[in-house]
């Protein structure tokens, strides 16, 4: 019996080939970060708020604590963690896209709770 196999591809293009699309995973995001919020509500239709308040439910989060949040987007989940640690506890929210990071610290200047503060 013979099988029929594809050539193998060498490893520096199959890296490269990942690299670009991460690339224009990276610039979609960027592109979208004015209305990704908006984006969110509407493709979920609102359910992304309740997933997002289990996430941080499930994450085990507590008072004091120290969090990451990687992917942060425009920082939805970093506000959450946020109250959860309260102001005794650090979140650090870290983005691939430098415009996701900017809606998030524009968000975190326009609310006035004190947690808020204990994000970087």
């Amino acid at each position: 019996s013979s099988s029929i196999s594809s050539p193998a591809i060498p490893q520096f293009r199959r890296r490269r080939f990942h690299v670009r699309f991460s690339d224009d995973r990276q610039a979609l995001f960027s592109r979208i970060a004015p209305i990704y919020d908006n984006l969110n509500d509407l493709l979920s239709l609102g359910q992304h708020r309740v997933w997002k308040r289990m996430a941080v439910s499930w994450s085990g989060a507590k008072k004091g604590d120290r969090v990451l949040d990687i992917c942060c987007g425009s920082g939805d989940l970093a506000f959450l963690l946020s109250e959860k640690v309260g102001i005794d506890g650090q979140v650090i929210g870290l983005d691939f896209s430098r415009e996701q990071l900017l809606v998030a610290s524009s968000k975190q200047e326009q609310r006035s709770n004190p947690c808020y503060k204990n994000i970087e």
